[in-house]
């Protein structure tokens, strides 16, 4: 099967998912069709209901367009009701990134940021590491998904990195996450840590921030 067969097949599915569930489906919808603010980017799937609408882009990883997407990104960011997802045939996936997996939900980033703060006031650091930097990297990898979808499933390093290279994480912000990212992963692979963690409070409230824009 081609890539241009494969993509055919990946929307053809979403569009089925979509319809399922209630939505207007339009595939490759024509420009005098499309809002005003979609009409230059020719998407895929556009996607309509009362409660919503998605814009959706199926790409394989060779034909993928960064700086394209990253307009769209901002483009349907900026329109309320409206949200970007971005499908990657065959995308890169660090060996020990869970290739298939979901990215895990609001409940559970929230449930592990409350017991990351809880551990830290019972001077449990090294276990409120661990808490805290899974809900960062749930947040970051979040980002990516419609930011930057080609490293998604990456390593931690190179999503953090490259959403700071975006601009999606301001500096102070990037510096205190980098800290918890060698901490944690000192932790995690049985190394005394070089450095100590940073301020779980405040790397707790820096994860929340980052999730209302996530």
């Amino acid at each position: 099967m081609t890539a241009s067969e494969k993509e055919r097949e990946k929307i053809d599915a979403i569009a089925s998912e979509y319809r399922a569930k209630g939505y207007d489906v339009s595939i490759h919808p024509d420009a005098t069709a499309l809002p005003q603010f979609l009409a230059p980017f020719e998407p895929d799937i556009v996607v309509t209901s009362p409660h919503g609408n998605v814009v959706v882009e199926v790409k394989a990883s060779s034909d993928f367009d960064p700086d394209r997407t990253q307009m769209l990104a901002q483009a349907v960011e900026n329109e309320p009701q409206w949200r970007l997802e971005i499908v990657l045939l065959s995308p890169r996936v660090a060996p020990d990134v869970p290739a298939q997996e979901d990215l895990a939900g609001d409940d559970q980033v929230n449930r592990m940021l409350a017991n990351a703060d809880r551990l830290s006031r019972e001077n449990q650091i090294e276990a409120a590491a661990l808490l805290a930097w899974s809900a960062a990297e749930t947040i970051l990898r979040r980002h990516a998904r419609s930011a930057a979808p080609e490293v998604e499933r990456e390593s931690s390093a190179r999503v953090l990195k490259h959403l700071y290279s975006l601009g999606y994480l301001q500096p102070n912000i990037y510096e205190r996450l980098a800290r918890l990212m060698e901490f944690r992963n000192a932790v995690a692979h049985g190394f005394r840590p070089r450095l100590g963690a940073p301020s779980i409070p405040e790397i707790v409230s820096d994860i929340r921030h980052l999730q209302t824009i996530a």
